[in-house]
């Protein structure tokens, strides 16, 4: 994912523009030194705001850090207190889970033909075109402008999103494929790539964790973590209509998944869940693949710092492990606006 134009960057611009005009003013008299000193005054102004929505970003993925249950995020989290708690006058922030989704770049085409999510694209159009769409563009975080023609607008804004690992387990193969030809710049490798995964799944084989690594061989270093075999949802911050849809997959012989459902959107408002919890109020075995797709892990993140209209709107990414290690979180895109 690109990092896009941060605190650093503009006070190069600055530094530069700051240099041209004081040039401008030695050669030029005192009316271009005085407007050059008024931008000065206006730029440094805008650069401390900026750098106090930068430390409150900060300070609120030091809280994602700190969290004292790390295995499980829910609303139950200290985090969640402490948005309130900037001692920067005017200060306004908000966390949003932004993984907890169907992600417009992984999800596989047979998700469409088993739930309703059929429903969610434009009239016309098929799963086939968004396969195909990806094939053709490749991947992108900002789904709203590649996927708006093909998923409804207001489906796209709620239940899709740009950001979400793919899950080896549950990621459809030609993604899976453009993602290795682009990470590796090896398009016959891909491929070759593509063939050993289609093994895996002929044996109907569910990868874990600790087997990611064998899996992968000696690119690992490289597709890992992009690619894991980490449960890609939240069920804490999962859509209703999302969570009942992915327990109602056929294929997956949930027993009585509609009251799963209720069971864990009960649950999660009273109490925080942990991967041992799921079993239980799923009703299925071990290495049934809705544990793939369910989990209560939250791997990006996305936090907003706003001072009037000033705003920083920073993605967060949780760095997953396959030995089960502290987790690690990385800021992977910050956008100030205006």
């Amino acid at each position: 994912m690109r990092r896009l134009k941060g605190r650093e960057g503009s006070t190069s611009i600055f530094a530069l523009t700051l240099l041209v005009l004081v040039a401008a003013a030695a050669a030029g008299g005192v009316l271009i030194l005085q407007a050059a000193l008024s931008y000065v005054s206006r730029s440094s102004a805008r650069e401390q705001i900026r750098l106090s929505l930068w430390k409150e970003g900060q300070r609120i993925v030091g809280l994602l850090a700190s969290d004292p249950t790390p295995a499980s995020d829910s609303p139950l989290d200290p985090v969640w207190a402490g948005l309130s708690g900037s001692e920067t006058p005017g200060m306004h922030t908000t966390l949003e889970d932004v993984s907890s989704r169907l992600n417009a770049n992984w999800v596989q085409k047979s998700l469409f033909q088993e739930t309703m999510f059929a429903e969610f694209l434009q009239p016309g159009r098929t799963a086939q075109d968004l396969q195909q769409r990806r094939e053709d563009k490749g991947i992108t975080t900002d789904i709203a402008s590649e996927y708006g023609d093909i998923i409804k607008e207001d489906a796209l804004s709620r239940y899709f999103s740009g950001y979400c690992y793919a899950n080896l387990n549950t990621t459809d193969e030609f993604a899976l494929r453009k993602l290795y030809a682009i990470r590796m710049a090896d398009q016959q490798g891909a491929e070759v790539f593509r063939t050993h995964w289609q093994q895996m799944m002929i044996q109907k084989k569910t990868l874990k964790r600790s087997e990611v690594r064998d899996f992968l061989g000696v690119d690992y270093g490289k597709l890992f973590p992009l690619m894991n075999a980490e449960p890609s949802f939240n069920v804490h911050f999962m859509d209703a209509l999302l969570l009942t849809q992915i327990l109602s997959i056929a294929d997956l012989k949930i027993p009585k998944p509609a009251e799963s459902a209720q069971l864990i959107l009960g649950a999660r408002d009273r109490s925080e869940l942990t991967l041992d919890d799921l079993p239980r109020m799923i009703g299925a075995k071990d290495d049934n693949m809705i544990y793939q797709y369910l989990g209560v892990t939250t791997w990006f993140w996305k936090i907003i710092a706003a001072r009037g209209v000033n705003r920083l709107e920073m993605i967060v990414a949780r760095v997953p492990s396959d030995d089960g290690s502290a987790a690690r979180f990385l800021v992977t895109e910050e956008r100030y606006l205006p």
